[in-house]
């Protein structure tokens, strides 16, 4: 795991919420859910892949979107890299949250 200032941390914690608690509930089933010092969540996929949700893969998902990797609307993107670069998850909404985690954990948007 990276070592992130808290104001890095918070900010992904609140896109992991925003993202377990509703936005990718179309694609997933959650069957673990931890909300703790180390935020860790596992979800059955629609292909019924098991897959794991960190802050880890809040990060890559960030990452991949802002150099280009995943291909996203152009006002998504600006979004995304606005709250990224203050670490301000305020605009972050469900359908960018659910944007994010496909980009972390498959590197491309595959639902939605």
């Amino acid at each position: 795991m990276a070592t992130r200032t808290a104001a890095r941390t918070e900010f992904l914690a609140d896109i992991y919420v925003c993202a377990l608690e509703g936005a990718i509930g179309y694609w997933s089933t959650c069957i673990e859910y931890r909300w703790s010092a180390t935020q860790r969540a596992i979800v059955e996929d629609l292909d019924e892949a098991e897959r794991e949700i960190t802050l880890d893969t809040i990060a890559r998902g960030l990452t991949v979107i802002a150099d280009g990797s995943v291909a996203v609307s152009d006002d998504l993107r600006r979004v995304i890299l606005a709250a990224g670069r203050g670490n301000d998850a305020g605009d972050v909404d469900a359908n960018a949250a659910d944007v994010i985690v496909q980009a972390g954990i498959y590197g491309e948007v595959i639902y939605g």
